[in-house]
């Protein structure tokens, strides 16, 4: 039920380009010490960290929505990632933009002081960032630990391996698997 309303969370927060188009316009006009603000180091460091935020928040949002059309089996994982990260990202985005735009991006003139409010709404509502991150690391370890994962073992690529020193064995991971995962 919860896959959806996480989903629609995670695209809803792909907006969050017009708060990125509005201060790139905005900086490329407001003028300081006769230069435009873009021409700072750290507005053009706040554009690219917001540009990059959003495609990233695209693609695995994009992902989770095409896992979802395609029953993949761990939708319930993708889908807690793409809720987490995309919200997270507009909050930092929306963020960007008021800083670049100072003062008046803290009024009513522009619409960015909104889009702050709305976009801190995606971190609780259909389950807080901190319900996805225990979403997510529940989903990876039934994962990871299901006797059938089937992904190469990073641990049977040691150059000298000292079977002493190894902390688990496989049937440590199969014990855990089946008791459940605690912790």
């Amino acid at each position: 039920m919860m896959i959806p309303e996480r989903l629609t969370s995670a695209a809803g927060c792909l907006g969050m380009w017009g708060a990125l188009d509005l201060a790139v316009r905005y900086s490329n006009q407001r003028r300081t010490f006769g230069k435009p603000i873009r021409q700072n180091q750290a507005v053009c460091f706040m554009v690219a960290d917001s540009i990059t935020q959003l495609d990233a928040a695209r693609a695995l949002t994009y992902l989770a929505a095409r896992a979802v059309d395609e029953n993949y089996p761990n939708v319930r994982r993708l889908v807690s990632e793409a809720k987490r990260f995309a919200t997270q990202a507009a909050w930092d985005i929306v963020n960007n933009s008021m800083q670049i735009m100072g003062g008046i991006g803290y009024t009513d003139v522009y619409p960015v002081e909104r889009a702050l409010r709305d976009t801190r709404l995606g971190m609780i509502w259909t389950g807080t960032t901190q319900i996805m991150n225990l979403l997510i690391q529940h989903e990876y370890y039934n994962e990871v630990l299901d006797p059938s994962y089937d992904r190469r073992q990073m641990e049977n690529d040691a150059t000298h391996p000292d079977e002493s020193e190894r902390c688990f064995t496989d049937e440590d991971m199969l014990n855990v698997f089946e008791g459940g995962i605690h912790g």
